[in-house]
């Protein structure tokens, strides 16, 4: 005996349509960057009005804010698979390698989150949520000190901010194409320079890793 085909609940029928927006949204970015996303050219993906969106999403920066919580998700993840049993300087080397390998991996992601930016006034709320990631190398720092492993006279915040930006830079000369002119073939290697020079600035005074 045939049963009849099941009926969508608004609620599922709704979270179909969100999910669509939002893979319509992802492809457009990937393939176009950010500036190649429309509520024109999603609507036409999805096979609606471009005013549809916005029952589903606040605004195309509400689009985008999801795609970049994606992308930290995946970073959390490669983070996550650091050993968290190992010394703390042993975890911020693995971390700062994770973060590279998730760039040139996954380079529309990374663009996404760490270089283009569509508000030029974001809302706290927002940027809170997105700094998850961060505060997840400021743990491993703050531990470090916690357990005497790194110097106890610097702001956890302070040190962070510092890795991040050296480690964000490498990465940045990485995805530009210029490492691979000015360093080819050594491109690991100046990664682990980078490293290096974090862990000797890092370690507390007298500890026989420095």
């Amino acid at each position: 005996m045939l049963r009849p085909a099941a009926r969508a609940t608004p609620g599922r029928a709704r979270a179909e349509r969100a999910t669509a927006i939002l893979d319509a949204a992802r492809a457009l970015c990937f393939a176009h960057g950010a500036a190649g996303v429309s509520a024109r050219k999603i609507a036409a993906r999805v096979g609606c009005s471009a005013t549809t969106l916005y029952l589903y999403y606040r605004n195309l920066d509400d689009l985008l804010h999801h795609l970049r919580m994606e992308g930290h998700a995946l970073l959390a993840a490669a983070f996550a698979k650091v050993d968290a049993r190992r010394p703390a300087l042993t975890r911020v080397r693995a971390m700062g390698r994770a973060y590279y390998r998730f760039a040139l991996a996954n380079r529309a992601y990374y663009e996404l989150m760490f270089v283009t930016r569509t508000s030029a006034n974001p809302s706290r709320e927002l940027v809170q949520r997105e700094m998850y990631t961060l505060m997840l190398l400021r743990d491993v720092i703050q531990s470090g000190i916690d357990r005497g492993e790194f110097r106890r006279d610097v702001d956890p915040m302070v040190a962070t901010n510092a890795l991040w930006a050296e480690i964000h830079g490498v990465t940045a000369l990485a995805l530009s194409g210029m490492l691979v002119e000015t360093s080819a073939g050594h491109h690991e290697e100046v990664l682990e320079a980078v490293l290096d020079g974090a862990a000797r600035w890092l370690v507390a005074t007298g500890d026989p890793h420095a």
